[in-house]
């Protein structure tokens, strides 16, 4: 069986190296993006079974990110991570179809269970 394979997108490398270190280690295949645009780009490449998304990020926001994401992979399972939480990104998540979402300090057993769940692998 092949590896599933995520895309880490979060615009601080400690956080993306610790993802993709703790992923790597359950079995999956992972890619990591700095900003929107670099993970508007490898989302062709990598052609990710799963994406963790930050909320806030400089150069364009996970929300936005998210819309152009969901133009071309409608179905593709997303799971937003945020330091902050309020009701309009509540809202936007909903609205989008996200399969759901972790708060940062991130618990990585908890972002792992919830990959798990988003890929049908429970």
């Amino acid at each position: 069986m092949d590896k599933k394979r995520i895309l880490i997108v979060d615009d601080e490398k400690n956080i993306r190296t610790l993802f993709r270190d703790e992923l790597e280690e359950a079995g999956y295949e992972v890619a990591t993006a700095d900003s929107g645009a670099d993970a508007l780009q490898k989302l062709d490449i990598f052609l990710p079974d799963l994406v963790v998304l930050d909320i806030r990020m400089p150069d364009m926001t996970g929300i936005e990110v998210l819309e152009q994401l969901r133009k071309k992979y409608p179905d593709l399972p997303v799971i937003m991570c945020t330091a902050v939480r309020g009701l309009k990104d509540d809202f936007v998540i909903w609205d989008a179809r996200v399969s759901d979402y972790v708060t940062k300090p991130v618990d990585l057993d908890d972002l792992k269970e919830k990959i798990k769940k988003a890929l049908g692998e429970e």
